[in-house]
């Protein structure tokens, strides 16, 4: 006969019990935490086992689930960042406090303007006076790092002037700011920590990107930079054309963008505040009113057009083309009353159109003669302002582009901050170049819904420093602003 075992101790046995139902409070403690009580069946049936109501005349549910808190990061951590790098028509300016690791960003790319790249096909005409300088000034031992000081004393209309080396500034000065930032704090990397994407502006912006992740060296992105702002406007052997680049703002309110009348007042996906939604339905009429007019302009064949180029958030966008397309673009818009022109790009090209297709085949060959690293595992996403995702291909396809097709830099920007779980905590505006995108940034991020995940935007690389009036109003005179003899164009 098997022996007998003896039954288990009942003390055992009624502890893993009271265990078991200490954790299950603990579970339910837990999610009663990150979920209010769910409302009860408003008719009335089945209460034991419904908890909410989906039904379309009760909107109990969705106020529910508007009051869930957050979930938020662990104290401790660092925020997920994405930084925002400035482009072209940012207004340039000069770093404060340099460093040696940021003093060393500016001799390199001084050295890189005036150095010859054959391999590229780089060459220095037209940097005669600063390679005159960098040899024979300073008591015989040379400028080094004469772009640093580019801006100083020169208003806007003067740097555009020269829009190969302000561009190369811009770049520069972007890399000159994380490069101080990572000596104080001693991080290893360039970029900040917790980095996790990146976003530049245009051509430039874009480039800077590569750059700062360190796929494309410092002193090819330079001349990269200065040759992008030194292509013709007009195609060879024909005749030269005036453009015109204008940013509009579109209107709060117009009649034609009232809420459709179909739409029931008690739906409740129905929002209480229609403005977001007036504001895409203008911004609709305006690229209406652009398309109508190109279709004109084709018909006509005279040469003229316009294009909206950049969409930089839902109310401001830049329009590019032939001086006459632009003019007129801008009398249709004001006549129907739905935007109205803020101030006049000083741009050298037309850039972001189908007038800078005489450019492509040229510079393409130029961007498949530059090393591109392959992105590392584990760095920080680049992402495409055209295609308003990662950029996946190769970078240089990427950038050419950047020549004619529009910049769609406010939905680039709303992937990150209005999905219901956002990937970032925080955006970064490197320099004071960047402050303008900021601006727009942070009046597209007070449009997302209650309780949503907290997002901020902070300036990255700028101290604050008291500006004088009259400083104030010599650095706000030399902005460019449309002609004001022509009262058509004033802004009230």
């Amino acid at each position: 006969m098997r022996p007998r075992v003896p039954a288990p101790s009942s003390q055992p046995l009624r502890q893993r019990v009271l265990l078991q139902q200490q954790q299950h409070q603990q579970q339910r403690n837990f999610s009663a935490q990150l979920f209010p009580q769910p409302p009860a069946d408003p008719r009335g049936k089945r209460q034991e086992y419904r908890a909410a109501s989906t039904a379309a005349n009760n909107t109990d549910w969705l106020s529910w689930l508007k009051r869930a808190s957050p979930l938020t990061p662990h104290h401790g951590t660092p925020p997920r960042r994405a930084l925002i790098l400035p482009g072209l028509g940012s207004y340039p300016h000069t770093p404060q406090s340099p460093t040696p690791s940021s003093l060393q960003v500016w001799e390199q790319a001084s050295e890189a303007l005036c150095t010859p790249d054959a391999t590229m096909g780089y060459w220095d005409d037209g940097m005669e006076e600063f390679a005159g300088a960098l040899l024979q000034g300073g008591g015989g031992h040379g400028i080094r790092g004469w772009l640093r000081g580019w801006v100083e004393g020169r208003s806007l209309d003067e740097l555009m002037a020269r829009a190969d080396v302000t561009a190369a500034f811009i770049l520069s000065s972007s890399i000159a700011i994380l490069a101080s930032e990572q000596e104080r704090s001693g991080h290893t990397s360039l970029l900040p920590e917790g980095t996790t994407y990146l976003a530049g502006h245009g051509f430039i912006g874009t480039l800077t990107a590569l750059v700062a992740t360190g796929r494309l060296d410092l002193p090819s992105g330079i001349r990269l930079a200065r040759m992008y702002a030194s292509l013709p406007a007009s195609p060879p052997n024909h005749p030269p054309q005036r453009f015109l680049t204008t940013a509009l703002s579109a209107r709060h309110y117009h009649s034609l963008s009232s809420p459709a009348h179909f739409v029931p007042f008690e739906d409740p996906l129905a929002c209480e505040d229609d403005e977001p939604e007036r504001r895409r339905r203008v911004m609709q009429l305006i690229l209406d009113e652009v398309h109508s007019l190109q279709r004109e302009w084709e018909v006509e064949g005279n040469g003229e057009w316009a294009e909206a180029g950049i969409i930089n958030s839902s109310r401001v966008l830049i329009v590019t083309g032939t001086y006459m397309a632009v003019e007129q673009l801008i009398d249709r818009l004001q006549t129907l009353t739905i935007a109205n022109p803020v101030m006049d790009v000083n741009m050298p090209c037309p850039y972001h159109s189908k007038l800078m297709l005489h450019a492509v085949p040229k510079f393409a060959d130029t961007l498949q003669r530059c090393t591109f690293a392959r992105p590392k595992e584990g760095e920080p996403i680049i992402l495409d302002p055209i295609t308003t995702r990662t950029l996946c291909g190769p970078p240089a396809s990427a950038l050419l582009s950047q020549l004619t097709q529009q910049l769609r830099w406010h939905k680039t920007l709303a992937r990150l901050h209005t999905q219901p779980s956002p990937p970032v905590d925080q955006f970064l505006t490197v320099g004071r170049g960047a402050k303008g995108l900021g601006v727009m940034l942070r009046g597209e991020l007070k449009k997302r819904p209650e309780n949503a995940p907290p997002i901020s935007v902070e300036e990255f690389g700028v101290k604050e420093q008291d500006v004088s009036p009259t400083a104030r109003r010599i650095h706000s005179s030399s902005r460019p602003v449309r002609p004001s003899n022509v009262a058509t164009y004033h802004v009230k």
